[in-house]
């Protein structure tokens, strides 16, 4: 069996699979917002998730909580919470989502 190579995930430009690997149970995504946006309104999924800020402020919004990230943090929260992210610095926001699925 050989690694599959993509290069149709958000925000990288070479992703690759060895074998065995499961894209459907692991994911990885690169996000990119302007000031004051996000990528996304609050949402629900089955699973985990992280943040993981690359570069920039942002707040992370974890059912009735916040937690402001800044370069080089990252929050973990339970999929089925309602949660999301935005950009609250004044440059832009550069963040990796990985989502573990059961």
């Amino acid at each position: 069996m050989k690694a599959e190579i993509r290069t149709d995930i958000k925000g990288i430009e070479r992703f690759i699979f060895a074998p065995g690997a499961d894209p459907e149970r692991l994911h990885l995504h690169i996000s990119e917002v302007d000031v004051g946006m996000r990528a996304h309104a609050p949402h629900e999924h089955e699973g985990q998730e992280i943040f993981f800020v690359l570069n920039g402020e942002a707040e992370a919004e974890v059912g009735e909580e916040t937690h402001r990230l800044t370069t080089g943090e990252a929050i973990q929260v339970e999929g089925s919470v309602l949660h999301g992210i935005r950009n609250v610095g004044r440059d832009s926001l550069r963040y990796a989502v990985i989502i573990a699925k059961p």
